[in-house]
């Protein structure tokens, strides 16, 4: 572990802040004014994610990802737009591991995690919380996705504002578990069991989750099973359907610029 001049940490590849997030999440503010990799306004997602979100995720919109395989789909769907460009921020995640997110398919490169909510210093971003708030104002001002774990709790007029500033910028809100205040426009539901066990015998070979998604944007639920990671190491789709890229030709990425 290694600090940074921002004063983050390094863990791996991955980058941490600590207690005064909200003052070192500024300092890096600079260095995440990148391009989103876009099409229409849409966020890609991962090929594995084709036949639940085909159209990819729409600017803006609020993700709940629950099950247990909520974290594990919550990176998912954040992968394919990081391998693009994107910046992601992850806060009240704090068991969440470099591993585990590369395994995902997110390039860990682009993530800046917080994992403890940092101490009151009388400067909360505009926000009504001066704990957690101060940290989602830098988060939704600087990232083109954030990722929120239950570890998470503002007041509910905290938690209306960051979803309305997340709207107005564009900012994609993924929600793991139970994250109290925000109105999800899609819910992405999983359970996972690993393949290959017998009685008394046999090895692992592959993890499959059973998803499922369902919202305001979803005229009626799509389902789907995940080889999460199949025997092969890879994330895959098991649906005897194709998968469709969502909302990009993976070949001929089109750039939107991040404004406002």
């Amino acid at each position: 572990m290694v600090a940074t001049r921002t004063g983050a940490t390094r863990t791996g590849t991955m980058r941490v802040v600590g207690p005064d997030a909200r003052a070192r999440l500024a300092a890096l503010a600079p260095k995440l004014a990148s391009t989103v990799l876009a099409a229409e306004r849409v966020i890609p997602v991962h090929p594995a994610l084709g036949t639940l979100l085909p159209h990819g995720l729409p600017e803006g919109s609020v993700v709940a990802c629950s099950g247990s395989a909520a974290t594990s789909l919550a990176l998912l769907t954040v992968a394919e737009a990081s391998q693009r460009g994107a910046w992601v921020g992850i806060a009240g995640l704090p068991t969440l591991g470099v591993q585990a997110a590369g395994e995902a398919g997110v390039d860990v490169e682009r993530i800046v995690a917080v994992r403890q909510p940092p101490a009151t210093d009388g400067d909360s971003g505009g926000f009504d919380d001066g704990t957690w708030g101060q940290v989602l104002a830098a988060m939704i001002d600087g990232f083109d996705l954030v990722v929120l774990g239950p570890q998470v709790v503002v007041r509910p007029t905290t938690a209306r504002r960051v979803q309305a500033r997340a709207q107005a910028r564009g900012a994609v809100t993924v929600l793991v578990g139970e994250v109290a205040g925000f109105t999800p426009d899609l819910h992405l539901a999983g359970a996972a069991q690993w393949m290959g066990l017998g009685d008394g015998h046999g090895h692992l070979r592959e993890r499959r989750v059973e998803a499922e998604v369902r919202g305001r944007r979803v005229p009626r639920p799509r389902r789907d099973e995940l080889a999460f990671p199949a025997a092969d190491g890879r994330i895959t789709s098991v649906s005897s359907v194709p998968p469709v890229v969502a909302g990009l030709d993976r070949d001929t990425p089109s750039v939107l610029e991040r404004t406002g």
